[in-house]
Parts: structure tokens; C-alpha cells; sequence
């Protein structure tokens, strides 16, 4: 037997006031944008921005649906939005804000986190993620496989 051991790295801010300003930017325009989320449910608002190679920003919100499987989180809508109107770009980052929180940033959720590991796959290059909820220190991951080691591909669906 071998036990083995995954140690992930991640940055943590106490303050945005410790953030450039562009990244400041962002996380404004994504606490902003809440006030468009779709959470007439669980009250859980979340806002993404996707930011391309190009500095293009693509906005997501949550959309909540009474059906709880039809909604779709922030993340997805933001990534998908992105990849459908501009399919040749990458995605160099991604801005996460929620409106509830504590002192630390809520993360993506197991779906939202295998769809980014995906494009972050066909990409051939690493999406950094910036979490925040409204009163949080900021958290930073340099890529998904951060958050999602051991993820699925579809290298598997091709074998056999």
C-alpha cells in the first residue's frame, strides 16, 4: 500500500486594496452585476466574468429555474456564453462573486468546476480563477486543476 499525498497552492488577500487595479476592476463590475442574478429560490446570488486572451469580458449570472435541475450557476453561463461568441478565444481568467459569504470566498461548484477544467483542457492552458464573496478576503488560483485534481476528460471516452 502507498499513501500519496496533493497539496494544492492558492493566494489570499485580506483586502482588494492588495489587488492591481484591473483585477480590482473586475471584481467591482462582478459585485455590480449581482443585482442580475436569478435567485428567486435561494436568495444565492453569484456573478462570473470571463476575461479572454484579448481582454474581453464576458458576464454570467445565476438563473435559477422553480424545476431546481433547469437553473444554471454564474460560472457556466459566463464560460458558455463566452465560448459561443468568441469559439477561437481563450479564457485567461475567471471573476467569481457571490453576494453571501463569510470571511472567505464561496468556490465553484463539482459541475461548474469540471465544465472550466474542460476548457481549460481544450485550451492547452491554465484558467486563473479570483473568488470573492461581497466581505472576503479574495482568493486566487493560478488553474482549475487546482480545485479539480483528478478530473475526468474526455481522453477517456476514447480509449477502447
Amino acid at each position: 500500500m502507498k499513501v500519496h499525498s496533493f497539496t494544492i497552492d492558492f493566494t489570499e488577500y485580506d483586502s482588494t486594496d492588495q489587488l492591481d487595479e484591473g483585477l480590482k476592476t473586475r471584481l467591482k463590475k462582478t459585485e455590480e452585476f449581482l443585482s442580475h442574478a436569478y435567485a428567486p429560490y435561494s436568495k444565492f446570488q453569484v456573478s462570473a466574468m470571463c476575461v479572454l486572451d484579448d481582454g474581453t469580458e464576458v458576464m454570467g449570472t445565476n438563473q435559477e429555474n422553480a424545476a431546481y435541475p433547469s437553473g444554471l450557476c454564474a460560472e457556466r453561463v459566463a464560460v458558455f456564453a463566452a465560448k459561443s461568441r468568441f469559439p477561437d478565444k481563450k479564457i485567461d481568467k475567471i471573476v467569481i462573486t457571490t453576494a453571501k459569504g463569510d470571511d472567505q470566498p464561496v468556490t465553484p461548484c463539482g459541475g461548474c468546476r469540471q465544465v472550466i477544467m474542460e476548457y481549460e483542457q481544450q485550451q492547452q492552458q491554465p484558467i486563473q480563477l479570483v473568488l470573492k464573496a461581497v466581505d472576503s478576503k479574495v482568493w486566487v488560483f493560478q488553474s482549475m486543476n487546482d480545485l479539480l485534481p483528478f478530473a475526468f476528460n474526455g481522453s477517456l471516452l476514447k480509449k477502447g
